[in-house]
């Protein structure tokens, strides 16, 4: 699925700078300028969230870079040429202060749009100086036609906001975004639907806060499993306009997670009109979600649930879904006499329905279930003959 192929790539991409860079130091002192070359095509290319990892491996590092460059980073231009912003983006991750800042103020001046993710991780440097560097070099960075490059660095944009030295301007960004230039929130929504999850998340989280159905909709369209669950959380909350609720709730009940079909059954408690959802979730699969429909419509005074399951199992048109809910719920609901319903499906051609028929026919008459114990080993998939031994 697209959202695990991207997770490995993003891995691999994190993994392969990772080694690039240590290869990159270990013989920087042969060829300084070739070698500056490679690690200017391995900075250039790298994610933002690569980028993070790398920061992360580096604050273990005992040795400081200041060995492999010239004290005086101000002549970087003369060593390293065009390569000398990447060996400046390097250096903004030392362990020394002094040449942390000194990248940082290098950098500030460069117009290589690679360097921003450095210059952004800066941002809640504890050495004052060179916070302040990376502060001013920012923002004047945060300028009209920056949305495009601001919208591939929001998840990184996003951690630095839950930290307390750089939170303020990150939220600056977010503004900036929503509420700037209408190019911003352009750019958000091509964010949204690109082909990275992790930006996708971000702008549908920044997104949500002016145009949550929208949001929500693209959300669920992903098929994304931390997406879905995000986009039951906005559609479900309290304070969201009824009206809005009640368009999104459909594609909750009918996703594949119980979860979030219980989540919408939930919010449809709420709503006057739940009475005909309610009677319908009694069919789902899921017993959470069978629950709380049956006390909801006993809250409203509907008893009867067991006369619905008899009704489907009898009814030839029912989908196999409501079958299997209607197995499941009789299991729930039904008596020793609803034993004969059951034994027409033991023989269902679905797995499902079979392995469903066989756990309600083991609730509602177990000697029945142990008198036919050679048909349920004559089973043909193993994953309902296994129900023999539960």
């Amino acid at each position: 699925m697209r959202w695990k192929h991207d997770e490995w790539a993003q891995r691999c991409n994190a993994e392969r700078l990772i080694v690039g860079v240590e290869e990159v130091l270990r013989w920087w002192d042969q060829d300084p300028a070739r070698i500056a070359e490679r690690l200017s095509g391995l900075l250039r290319v790298a994610t933002p969230r690569a980028v993070v990892v790398l920061e992360g491996v580096y604050r273990g590092r005992r040795r400081s870079l200041a060995a492999m460059v010239r004290t005086d980073v101000g002549v970087l231009s003369e060593d390293y040429g065009r390569h000398a912003a990447a060996v400046a983006a390097l250096l903004t991750f030392d362990r020394s202060g002094y040449l942390r800042e000194a990248g940082v103020r290098w950098l500030a001046t460069s117009d290589e749009l690679f360097t921003l993710p450095f210059l952004l991780l800066r941002l809640n440097d504890p050495v004052d100086p060179v916070r302040q560097q990376a502060t001013t070099a920012v923002h004047a960075r945060l300028t009209v036609g920056h949305g495009a490059l601001l919208v591939q660095l929001l998840p990184l944009i996003e951690g630095l906001g839950a930290r307390r030295r750089a939170g303020p301007i990150a939220r600056t960004i977010g503004e900036l975004l929503i509420d700037g230039d209408p190019a911003g929130r352009a750019a958000l929504w091509g964010g949204a639907r690109g082909d990275d999850t992790s930006v996708a998340a971000s702008c549908l989280r920044m997104l949500a806060t002016i145009e949550p159905a929208a949001s929500v909709e693209q959300a669920v369209a992903t098929g994304d499993p931390a997406l879905r669950h995000w986009a039951a959380g906005v559609a479900t909350a309290r304070n969201l306009d009824p009206a809005v609720q009640r368009r999104l709730l459909p594609l909750l009940e009918s996703d594949p997670n119980p979860r979030i079909r219980w989540k919408a059954l939930r919010a449809r408690t709420h709503h006057p009109d739940s009475e005909p959802h309610l009677r319908r979730a009694l069919l789902d699969p899921d017993a959470r979600v069978r629950y709380l429909a049956r006390a909801s419509l006993r809250a409203l005074g509907h008893t009867g649930s067991a006369a619905l399951y008899r009704t489907t199992l009898a009814n030839v048109d029912a989908t196999r879904d409501a079958i299997i809910g209607a197995l499941a719920g009789l299991a729930d609901m039904g008596t020793r006499d609803d034993a004969t319903r059951i034994i027409a499906f033991l023989d269902h051609p679905n797995v499902r329905t079979r392995g469903e028929a066989w756990r309600a026919l083991a609730t509602l008459d177990p000697d029945m279930f142990t008198a036919r114990a050679g048909q349920l080993c004559a089973d043909p998939s193993g994953k309902v003959r296994r129900l023999r031994r539960a």
